[in-house]
């Protein structure tokens, strides 16, 4: 609990046997979680069986993608009343004790995101190269400007809380199924005008391989994806 609100963390998972027990263990040690659920998309290796003895409740999402793991993660934290929702992934990119971080300012606002962008707090080894850095630095002001939201610098990030009743509003608007699910939440909570705050949260080296941004390509085509969205998501606004 915090301030008597009930916490949950939700983790979308996909082959992250790797990390995915110490992820769960991690999060379940701080004071302030009640329950972890972990979403299998699809796994081939027993990233299921690994969290659950970990601690977590383990829930099946068949529909593949980052996004839709997400929504289901974000829909069995609303259905198992919590009233801070927290969203992480499991990869070991994300240090546990900074949730205290995203709890302490769910006082004043109702979605607290992450950016892994500050420089002081990329770990060596962290897959957040310039070219990473300043893309999603780009794509945030983008979104910044474009759909009038609070300062953005990452729109990449998975590390974030949303309210209930924030999430209650938006959870209906979500569409979404790919990688570029992240900047498409963004996007809907300006839309109804859902108070948000970005801050900086610690960013280390994966366990496992990246799905998406570990080779440059699928990076740049990510990245493309994303403006076209944030684009055309303010043109059909205008």
């Amino acid at each position: 609990m915090y301030q008597g609100n009930r916490v949950m963390v939700g983790m979308p998972a996909y082959n992250e046997a790797e990390n995915i027990a110490t992820a769960v263990e991690n999060f379940l040690a701080q004071n302030t979680v009640d329950e972890v659920v972990v979403v299998d998309n699809n796994s081939s290796d027993n990233t299921a069986e690994l969290a659950e003895e970990a601690g977590a409740t383990v829930v099946s999402e068949t529909r593949q993608g980052y996004g839709y793991a997400c929504q289901r993660a974000f829909q069995e934290m609303y259905e198992h009343d919590s009233d801070l929702l927290v969203l992480v992934e499991p990869d070991g990119t994300f240090v546990a004790d900074d949730i205290e971080k995203l709890l302490s300012y769910s006082s004043d606002f109702d979605f607290v995101v992450g950016t892994r962008t500050s420089p002081q707090l990329i770990w060596e080894g962290a897959n957040m190269d310039p070219f990473l850095r300043w893309g999603n630095w780009f794509v945030g002001k983008l979104v910044e400007v474009l759909h009038n939201t609070s300062n953005l610098t990452d729109v990449g990030c998975t590390f974030r809380l949303i309210k209930a009743d924030a999430y209650e509003d938006i959870r209906h608007r979500f569409r979404i199924g790919g990688s570029h699910f992240s900047p498409h939440m963004l996007i809907e909570a300006a839309r109804e005008d859902i108070s948000m705050i970005e801050i900086p949260v610690n960013y280390r080296s994966r366990k496992g391989t990246s799905k998406i941004t570990g080779e440059r390509w699928p990076a740049f085509k990510l990245g493309l994806v994303m403006i076209w969205l944030v684009v055309s998501e303010w043109y059909s606004d205008n």
